[in-house]
């Protein structure tokens, strides 16, 4: 479904809705009337640069093979990696031990 960019003439509201073609012209209402749809450039992602891989000197054409390439390889891409478990937490009662044996040293 396309994403349009919207806005409402009273308030100056904008937001971005989803809408199929077949209801192109179903607006939401904001401030008793219907928002119009604004113009605006479409977004779009360039497809990454070939390169040689360093694991095996393959060419890499694209991010789809980029992906596929680092898979069958077991290597994970840096930013990517799925995050299995939350970073571990400070065990209970370390601020207070600080706190106690940082004013036992001023003293």
């Amino acid at each position: 479904m396309p994403l349009y960019r919207i806005h409402c003439d009273e308030c100056g509201e904008e937001l971005e809705v989803y809408r199929s073609l077949a209801n192109y012209d179903d607006m939401p209402e904001h401030c008793g009337s219907p928002m119009r749809r604004m113009i605006c450039a479409p977004l779009v992602y360039g497809d990454i640069q070939p390169y040689r891989s360093m694991i095996d000197g393959t060419l890499i054409e694209s991010r789809s093979r980029h992906r596929e390439h680092l898979r069958q390889h077991g290597c994970i891409e840096i930013g990517n990696e799925k995050v299995t478990s939350p970073a571990p937490g400070s065990p209970p009662g370390l601020k207070e031990t600080i706190v106690r044996v940082a004013n036992e040293k001023l003293r």
